[in-house]
């Protein structure tokens, strides 16, 4: 008998190597999106939700990152928060009333930028203890916070690159608080990443597009429309995250669609570096709307 259950043992760990060193590890995603009741990772080949973290109505999750130490990072409409997997919460950032947290990335030293809308826009960097290293105060001229904006950059100039709703523009803010330049955008700016060319991609939300800018003449070179992408239509593009081999995920936030259900278009899209999709999730009833991603490494 013992004999027969070393066999069998031997059979299934022979099995599993064999399996786990033929096909290597799927990737796997952080999600999370305005009006979802939720965080989630999911494994990227099968799309199945492997954790997730509940989240509260009306704390609308824009922006969750996962950091280099395995902690996840992310802004609610209350605050910024760092929490392990088990959700153990390491510190929180509370926002003040009449404000809301729209922001939270992780930057190249380590330290974390997380940013709140409101009189004044709160841009903080804060590092792994959750202590406040720098606090910039900044007055955007927008009386509604929530036409404010959504995630903030810092680029290596040591700027803050602020996309804009309600102006549909980029302002590129020093750490002093001066307006260094302002690039106008073909609608409202959700967030604003930099390309290895030097120039600078920017969705555009409700103007169902995305751009390529260069910073310092404020030339729009590229504008890709919902339609241009074949497969798929846009809806509020939201984030925009470059993958390693030159390709783009697209967020496709649906909220300001209340027939976009009907129309069976994704909320998350990955095209390859010619334009082309080769992924995407097309699922509403297993996942919510989409505005924040992040590669869980």
């Amino acid at each position: 008998m013992k004999t027969l259950f070393l066999s069998v043992a031997l059979a299934i760990v022979g099995f599993l190597f064999s399996a786990c060193s033929s096909s290597p590890a799927s990737e796997k995603l952080l999600l999370a999106g305005s009006g979802w009741n939720k965080m989630v990772i999911i494994d990227k080949a099968s799309k199945q939700v492997q954790w997730e973290y509940p989240l509260e109505a009306g704390w609308e999750c824009n922006s969750a990152v996962w950091t280099p130490d395995g902690k996840i990072l992310f802004s609610y409409k209350k605050g910024a928060r760092l929490m392990d997997q088990d959700g153990n919460i390491l510190w929180d950032i509370p926002a003040s009333e009449g404000s809301e947290f729209q922001t939270a990335r992780v930057l190249p030293d380590g330290n974390y930028l997380v940013a709140s809308c409101g009189h004044p826009t709160r841009i903080l960097e804060v590092n792994q203890a959750g202590d406040i290293l720098f606090e910039l105060n900044y007055e955007t001229g927008i009386e509604d916070p929530h036409a404010q904006f959504r995630q903030i950059y810092k680029n290596a100039q040591g700027n803050y690159m602020i996309p804009l709703f309600q102006t549909a523009e980029i302002r590129e803010i020093s750490p002093k608080g001066e307006v260094v330049r302002t690039v106008k955008l073909p609608g409202n700016g959700y967030c604003v990443i930099p390309l290895p060319n030097g120039n600078y991609l920017a969705a555009c939300g409700d103007s169902h597009c995305y751009v390529e800018f260069n910073l310092e003449s404020g030339e729009i070179l590229r504008t890709v429309k919902s339609g241009d992408i074949e497969g798929t239509e846009f809806c509020f593009v939201a984030q925009l995250l470059p993958t390693a081999d030159g390709g783009l995920y697209i967020c496709n936030w649906q909220g300001h669609d209340p027939t976009v259900a009907d129309k069976h278009i994704p909320q998350l899209i990955e095209i390859d570096k010619s334009g082309k999709i080769v992924w995407d999730v097309n699922d509403n009833q297993n996942f919510g709307m989409i505005s924040s991603i992040s590669v869980v490494k």
